[in-house]
């Protein structure tokens, strides 16, 4: 019987990030939940208890701040670790604490890597697998 995957949860709304950090997050050994609504994803949170959540930060409906809140407010999704994705000229405007890091775009895989490793969210004994392999 296979190990389960360590579930990531993306709220992205971007057809283009959506695909990127799926084909990151499916590459490094993690099962994909995804939504385009921030409006969606608090519900979406507490029913997938995913292993880290990926947010968007400008999001149309609610911004990532305004979720980030909403996430940390409830008792299920409390402690999750969360991987916030914005452009550099928004960091200004993003706190973090220990149970969040900043992805920024546009981004590399090794990005990736370190922002989920920043909350210690890397699926222990995975060993950091390349993008993409050649055949």
């Amino acid at each position: 019987m296979a190990a389960l995957k360590p579930k990531l949860m993306l709220v992205e709304n971007d057809p283009y990030f959506i695909y990127l950090l799926r084909l990151y997050a499916e590459q490094s050994g993690f099962s994909v939940v995804s939504t385009n609504s921030g409006l969606r994803a608090l519900s979406l949170a507490q029913q997938e208890q995913p292993a880290i959540i990926v947010i968007e930060w400008d999001l149309p409906e609610i911004t990532g701040r305004e979720l980030l809140r909403d996430l940390r407010s409830e008792p299920l999704t409390r402690n999750t670790p969360v991987v916030l994705c914005l452009w550099p000229d928004s960091h200004g405007h993003c706190d973090t604490s220990e149970r969040e890091s900043v992805l920024h775009k546009p981004m590399q895989y090794e990005d990736f890597v370190k922002a989920l490793k920043g909350v210690d969210a890397w699926p222990e004994g995975n060993p950091e697998r390349p993008r993409f392999t050649p055949t």
